[in-house]
C-alpha cells in the first residue's frame, strides 16, 4: 500500500499551505496534516510535531528534494 509520509513539518498553517501549493506546482499530490488543531489550539503545536505535510510514499523522496531546493 502507498501509504502517506511526512516530509515536512511546520509551525504555522500557512507555511504548510505554501509547501504543499509548492509541491503540487511539480505534480506531487500533497496533504496538510493537523492543520485545525493549530488554528484552534496553536499553543499545541509544537508538542503535536507541528502542522505536516504527507504525500504519498512513491512520492516522497521526490518531495522532499523540491522542499530543500
Amino acid at each position: 500500500m502507498d501509504e502517506p509520509v511526512t516530509v515536512a513539518s511546520f509551525p504555522d498553517v500557512a507555511e504548510a499551505q505554501l509547501a504543499k501549493e509548492r509541491l503540487e506546482l511539480e505534480g506531487i499530490v500533497a496533504f496538510v496534516v493537523d492543520a485545525q488543531t493549530a488554528g484552534v489550539m496553536p499553543y499545541l503545536t509544537s508538542s503535536t510535531g507541528g502542522v505536516r505535510v504527507q504525500v504519498r510514499q512513491r512520492d516522497a523522496a521526490r518531495a522532499r528534494e523540491v522542499l530543500s531546493s
